[in-house]
């Protein structure tokens, strides 16, 4: 099986990474930085998520070492101030595999889909929200609370649709690494990693 690659700058203040899936790890080199490596058997869980950004729906695999180190891999590459590429199509076939490789390696790692803490997140900023527009529109248009609150859901109606998306995925579930959950990996039609490599590191 040829080895899959995938290249991402997840923000602002870190650069390119270039990960590679070889026989026994996942590796990566990251420009002025030490190359790093985790092997499948090290890899403690395995968490996916998505969340809203500048270009819509972006993807999160965040992998968790033995040791307690932290590989965050997004779909959403970083060019500029507010500027961003969808990868979705090379990210969602490339953290199949290595869910997999590593759902070999490591039979007890945790697997889970989506966030309880970013959940529960939402549900306060939905909170929060409603208040806020109530108290703003109470004040603004002399009426109780009550009708604030009911101005406030007319004014803030554009952002239900959002807040809804978020609130409804729900808290963290597992999912079988052979088969994760296909709304989290975005675009599958495309072939798997680009670079790919048989040579191990």
């Amino acid at each position: 099986m040829t080895d899959g690659a995938y290249r991402v700058r997840n923000g602002i203040f870190g650069a390119e990474r270039r990960y590679r899936l070889t026989r026994d790890a996942l590796c990566w080199a990251e420009s002025g930085r030490s190359d790093g490596r985790l092997a499948y058997a090290d890899t403690r869980s395995m968490r996916l998520m998505s969340y809203a950004s500048p270009i819509g729906r972006a993807l999160q695999c965040t992998l968790k070492s033995k040791s307690g180190e932290k590989i965050i891999i997004r779909s959403a590459h970083y060019l500029d101030l507010g500027e961003f590429e969808d990868r979705s199509a090379r990210y969602g076939p490339f953290v199949r595999e290595l869910s997999a490789r590593i759902g070999k390696a490591s039979p007890n790692a945790q697997f889970t889909a989506g966030s309880t803490l970013f959940w529960i997140a939402w549900i306060v900023v939905a909170a929060i929200w409603a208040v806020v527009l109530a108290l703003f529109s109470a004040a603004l248009f002399d009426v109780s609370l009550l009708a604030g609150l009911t101005i406030a859901l007319g004014l803030g109606a554009i952002c239900l649709p959002l807040i809804w998306h978020e609130v409804r995925q729900g808290g963290s579930r597992g999912f079988d690494p052979l088969n994760p959950p296909g709304d989290l990996l975005g675009a599958q039609s495309a072939d798997l990693g680009d670079g790919a490599s048989s040579s191990d590191r």
